[in-house]
């Protein structure tokens, strides 16, 4: 029997308990929540729409109303749906938070019943709102930027392609 030298068995008894004692890797750091309001997103109601070519996206939120406003996004191709998305935007402790469930053409959910994705306002300024939070493992950033009447809205997750909707006014 071949016996294996005493050096080998104490480097991986040592870098077994190094990547124990590490753990997983380290989540995104957030931003913190800034103090906000409703009054301080209101600009987002309205129904925003973009059509290119054979892909239709809109979306529409409430003026604010108490303390929530709430939203939906529908994109179709080529006449079919393909995904819903419920949006709410409630004032919270003096901060405003963005919670997200996604829906098939069907209506099956995507976010586990009692899981959302909660992601509150960490950056504001005049026509401007950033969102962050966490999807799965990894931090995911919406932005909403007003320009008269245009509404971009910046979707960014770590190792994917930046995705951009660029809405105009309905019925402008």
């Amino acid at each position: 029997m071949r016996r294996t030298p005493v050096h080998v068995v104490a480097a991986t008894v040592l870098a077994t308990f190094v990547a124990a004692a590490e753990g997983p890797a380290p989540r995104p750091a957030l931003r913190a929540a800034v103090a906000a309001s409703l009054a301080d997103v209101g600009w987002l109601s309205g129904k925003w729409v973009v059509e290119n070519g054979e892909t239709y996206s809109e979306e529409w939120w409430s003026a604010p109303s108490g303390d929530s406003m709430v939203g939906a996004w529908r994109l179709s191709r080529s006449g079919r749906a393909k995904l819903f998305e419920l949006l709410t935007l409630m004032e919270e402790e003096r901060r405003v938070v963005l919670r997200i469930r996604h829906f098939d053409a069907k209506g099956v959910a995507w976010e586990e019943k009692d899981r959302p994705l909660v992601l509150p306002l960490v950056e504001k300024g005049a026509g401007r709102a950033v969102f962050e939070g966490m999807e799965g493992d990894g931090l995911l950033r919406i932005s909403y930027r007003r320009e008269a009447e245009t509404l971009t809205v910046e979707i960014e997750k770590p190792e994917r392609p930046l995705q951009r909707f660029r809405f105009g006014r309905a019925g402008s």
